[in-house]
């Protein structure tokens, strides 16, 4: 389900870990209860629900990275297939859509194109089970969560470690999904750096395998 490198976050993780961590209390750390109330909603499929608590600047950067990517497609037919996965019939009315509502299409539309059943659904929130086994305060606005999740779904039983990193926006934390992206600062006087490629955040992956992708017959003009 998630495709970062665990290994060196661990190691991040036990080097800041906060008294949070080191007295026990990992969930009672207020951000600690974000993630595992993100977790729940996103494994549900509760997609409307689940963005309500993204970082307002990720959704930003989903949008915008989608619009990149579907600019990108090598012919006519993969522009249009990644167009319809959004419920859209151009990329201009894509690029109109607000942030939030396109988190939730973009997730309805890989729901649809993974096949996961209401019954798979179901399976997955009775069997669901979340443990906060570190929290890592990066800063007063920036904290580092990691977690484990077990769940079985109708083909399966699923167990993931997941990294999930949050903003502090105001009083409330968020879910950053851009902070495990790397940060490129060009050097004065050097080259500019080209822009790292946006990942899915973690968690957002269905468990099931994906049909493989058809390919497309036309040519971009």
């Amino acid at each position: 389900m998630n495709r970062y490198a665990f290994l060196p976050a661990v190691a991040v993780i036990a080097a800041v870990a906060p008294a949070f961590a080191q007295e026990g209390t990992v969930e009672n750390h207020p951000a600690a209860k974000v993630v595992k109330e993100y977790l729940n909603l996103v494994l549900q499929r509760e997609w409307s629900k689940s963005a309500a608590l993204v970082e307002p600047k990720s959704l930003d950067s989903l949008l915008v990275d989608y619009v990149r990517r579907v600019k990108g497609a090598r012919t006519m037919d993969e522009e249009e297939q990644m167009v319809r996965r959004v419920g859209k019939e151009s990329l201009d009315q894509i690029e109109k859509m607000a942030p939030l509502d396109f988190y939730v299409a973009y997730h309805e539309g890989l729901q649809e194109r993974w096949n996961v059943s209401p019954e798979a659904i179901k399976k997955v929130r009775e069997s669901l089970k979340i443990k906060v086994l570190s929290v890592g305060d990066e800063d007063a606005t920036h904290a580092h969560i990691l977690v484990r999740t077990k769940h079985s779904n109708d083909k399966a039983n699923i167990s993931n470690l997941e990294l999930i990193s949050l903003v502090k926006v105001g009083d409330t934390w968020k879910v950053g999904l851009n902070e495990q992206m790397p940060q490129i600062t060009p050097l004065e006087g050097a080259a500019e750096a080209p822009a790292p490629a946006a990942e899915k955040p973690a968690a957002e992956k269905p468990a099931e395998k994906p049909p493989a992708k058809p390919a497309g017959k036309g040519k971009k003009s």
